[in-house]
């Protein structure tokens, strides 16, 4: 013990953080026999778990799921982990069983398969959701949550302290984890961890100087939960750990708007929609970005102007796209969603003044601060393209109903656009045992991560991956940790 410390609580097992993977490793310490304590930073749980759409990944092959992962990470050239990406394959398989464990009632969901379907072995993923009767666009993740929290907290009585953030740990002569120091009421809090400590505080999203130093694209606005500041990546450096996949990110494309913190989804690049950069020219095949990796598709810096060309970018539409339904369909999802219900017809974004409003393309060109002439002419060209039934710049599909996808009908209307964090991958490294290393890949003693802290995933990430991640990993540290190993 480190005799510097006087300890106010004694546990065997202390989980930081309280979303999917802290709420899944505390389940998981307490069923292998541990006095399991978790610490949470904001006044309720939840985290980027409860802010998503809840689904989680799985497969109905191993050998394909396996190749199909191996290829995202071969194609992105990230870094890979042999042996923690067969785990994760075989553990998340156990997944389905492990939640009806937990309430015999579960019911699961299909929804959808790869992120990537042009993958060899996609044929095999399958995305799952927990069904309920809630309603809304993160009533998946409701029914999650509930289910998790109501494990930890009225069937185990699993004890978490809220508004109580870590803010360091505490090492043993050897450099072994022995236990965490919080804060609660503006005092600390010192507390021993006899067999183990869990890092599963979420990503570093709303940690711009993190994020400066790692992911490229500027500015970068964030979807998730205000409290994924970055705290488990700085405690897990002070004490030796190694980082991996600091660039990686799930990325969504963001409206934002001075009423909410994190920015608004938008689900864009329908019908009648079109996207140009700050130079007033279309740059992408706006219907083929993958939700997840829509920064790809616009970090793109010009090193002779100095910039970044495509951030912001603007969509671009006309009345009868106004009119026909909202212009984002996902826009309840994320922190900021929750409190948010786009209007049908999208009048009332344009009242709030999201939605730039004018008479012709070159008027609404001036009042977003792009080229006149440069838009007029990509928007005749897009319209031109749209009735020769063929995007000869992008190899966008057309729709049959040409009508609709042009831009032709006033007034127009412009909306700025950033690319929006949904969450980090990156963080410190950790084994298939779910202990964090070292640089030299040497474990901490004592010392466990899951979640999107320190995730397996790299620049490609598959939707519901992290959520299957937490539920997997977070399962493997909650019992390695209880068993002190």
């Amino acid at each position: 013990m480190n005799p510097s410390v006087r300890w106010d609580k004694t546990v065997d097992v202390v989980v930081i953080g309280y979303g999917g993977a802290g709420a899944t490793a505390a389940i998981a310490a307490h069923d292998a026999g541990a006095a399991t304590l978790v610490l949470e930073s904001a006044s309720e749980g939840g985290g980027n778990t409860l802010a998503s759409f809840g689904g989680f990944v799985g497969h109905d092959d191993p050998s394909k799921a396996l190749a199909y992962f191996t290829a995202l990470f071969k194609a992105s050239h990230s870094e890979r982990d042999e042996q923690l990406l067969r785990v994760f394959v075989e553990e998340s398989a156990k997944t389905p069983d492990w939640l009806r464990s937990l309430d015999r009632d579960v019911a699961l969901q299909s929804y959808g398969g790869a992120s990537y379907p042009q993958v060899a072995g996609a044929e095999a993923i399958k995305r799952y959701v927990i069904k309920g009767k809630n309603k809304g666009a993160t009533a998946f993740a409701q029914h999650l949550w509930r289910l998790l929290s109501s494990a930890v907290e009225q069937q185990r009585h699993i004890p978490v302290l809220r508004q109580t953030p870590a803010q360091r740990l505490v090492t043993g002569r050897n450099g072994d984890v022995v236990g965490v120091i919080a804060k609660v009421n503006w005092q600390d809090l010192a507390i021993q961890a006899k067999r183990g400590v869990i890092l599963a505080s979420g990503g570093y999203e709303f940690d711009q100087a993190t994020l400066k130093s790692s992911v490229k694209g500027s500015p970068l606005h964030s979807l998730g939960h205000p409290g994924n500041r970055g705290d488990g990546v700085r405690m897990a450096q002070k004490v030796g750990a190694a980082l991996w996949h600091m660039n990686g990110v799930s990325c969504a494309f963001g409206l934002k708007v001075p009423a909410f913190a994190p920015a608004l989804m938008m689900s864009i690049g329908n019908v009648g929609q079109i996207f140009v950069d700050r130079n007033g020219n279309r740059f992408v095949n706006e219907g083929a970005i993958e939700r997840h990796a829509a920064l790809l598709a616009v970090d793109f810096f010009d090193s002779q102007a100095l910039s970044y060309p495509r951030i912001p970018f603007y969509l671009i539409f006309d009345e009868k796209t106004r009119k026909r339904a909202p212009l984002s369909r996902s826009a309840g999802l994320g922190s900021a969603g929750s409190s948010y219900t786009w209007s049908k017809d999208n009048q009332k974004e344009i009242d709030n003044g999201w939605i730039s409003k004018a008479d012709t393309v070159a008027e609404l060109a001036r009042k977003l601060g792009i080229p006149d002439a440069n838009l007029s002419d990509t928007v005749g060209g897009w319209n031109a393209a749209v009735l020769a039934g063929h995007d000869g710049h992008f190899g966008r599909e057309m729709p049959e109903d040409a009508a609709s996808a042009r831009i032709d009908t006033g007034p127009f209307y412009g909306v700025e656009i950033h690319p929006a964090l949904i969450n980090t991958q990156g963080g410190p490294r950790r084994n298939e045992r779910a202990q964090i290393v070292d640089p030299f890949g040497k474990p901490i003693p004592g010392l466990y991560g899951a979640g999107e802290l320190g995730s397996l995933w790299g620049l490609l990430y598959q939707g519901g991956g992290n959520i299957a991640e937490c539920l997997a990993f977070g399962r493997i540290a909650g019992a390695n940790a209880a068993a002190g190993r």
